[in-house]
């Protein structure tokens, strides 16, 4: 059984009021979990969780990232927090509990980078819906003139899909870490939540191999570091700028898409976030025409408009309409 020590890399953390640091428990990862991992991940692996000032890769900014490495050598951690260079917002604030004066004396992400990414190497990466994690990461690399590895990258969200979709509600990392019993005491900070990442996966491969005799991970490997390369432009057109203020409203809108079933027609959606994907950047909403979650090519989008409630009503009552014909 091993017991993680918590360290910074670059500085000491200088935090401000952090009621955790005294209720902070070990995190510990039976040799049974361990094994597990490197049966599949052989050279090792790395879960990894970041705390931001928003849900959009192309806007906002890293104020946390924190890392579990485990190789055949051993079990290390990487755990900083990082300046923004702007305020932290409010809404954020209340989810992780990071203040402006927490991060003031912190270095910045381009301090920071380079060391998670000499940390990290070309090791296989985990990370709680890694498109979003993973994209702040892809935005800075590029943003840094940094090269690309050839990392693949995995989603515990899509893991625990395939594994646990019996034994629990949701799949959310709260949900997860309750009824798996991982300690998550301190969820929305970035260690914890890759501890937490790490873990599904050990008790998925676990069971995997108990109930199947094999381990499979199917579609939770989204990508490989790699594939980014192509998606050299992270700029937003001029045009979609708006899409900023409608995300950090929550925002009903519609959108004109030339592309999928109904190309060239507008449809409405809440955006959620702004994505780098190796095909291009996204925005990632949700459809309420067919209540589905969904990946919008930024380059297909030829323009957006707003939608008050009674519009919104009118359009998904017409909607069901044609549906029914």
């Amino acid at each position: 059984m091993t017991i993680f020590k918590v360290t910074g890399l670059l500085c000491q953390r200088k935090f401000v009021d952090f009621k955790h640091l005294s209720k902070r428990k070990p995190l510990i990862l039976a040799d049974s979990e361990r094994d597990a991992l490197l049966e599949i991940f052989p050279r090792g692996v790395v879960a990894l969780d970041i705390e931001t000032t928003g849900l959009s890769p192309l806007v906002d900014k890293i104020i946390e990232l924190s890392a579990f490495k485990v190789t055949p050598d051993g079990i290390s951690t990487f755990d900083q927090l990082i300046n923004p260079e702007i305020k932290i917002p409010q809404f954020t604030i209340d989810i992780h509990g990071i203040k402006d004066e927490d991060v003031a004396n912190m270095p910045t992400i381009k301090d920071v980078l380079p060391h998670f990414v000499q940390f990290a190497d070309d090791l296989p990466l985990i990370a709680h819906n890694a498109k979003f994690d993973i994209g702040f990461i892809i935005f800075w690399l590029h943003r840094m003139g940094m090269s690309f590895k050839s990392n693949e990258v995995y989603c515990s969200v899509k893991y625990s899909r395939m594994v646990f979709k019996t034994e629990v509600e949701n799949h959310k990392l709260g949900t997860l870490a309750e009824t798996l019993n991982i300690p998550l005491l301190n969820h929305h900070r970035a260690l914890d939540d890759a501890y937490a990442s790490l873990m599904i996966f050990a008790k998925g491969m676990i069971k995997q191999k108990r109930d199947q005799g094999k381990v499979y991970l199917g579609e939770s490997l989204l990508f490989k570091l790699f594939d980014f390369k192509k998606n050299k432009d992270l700029d937003i057109p001029e045009k979609l700028i708006g899409l900023i203020s409608k995300i950090e409203k929550k925002q009903v809108i519609d959108i004109k898409y030339n592309g999928g079933s109904r190309r060239g027609e507008f449809r409405p959606i809440r955006p959620i976030s702004l994505l780098p994907l190796p095909e291009g950047n996204v925005l990632y909403a949700h459809c309420l025409e067919s209540d589905v979650y969904k990946s919008f090519a930024l380059k297909k989008i030829s323009e957006f408009r707003e939608l008050n409630a009674d519009e919104l009503k009118k359009r998904l009552d017409q909607l069901a309409k044609s549906k029914k014909k």
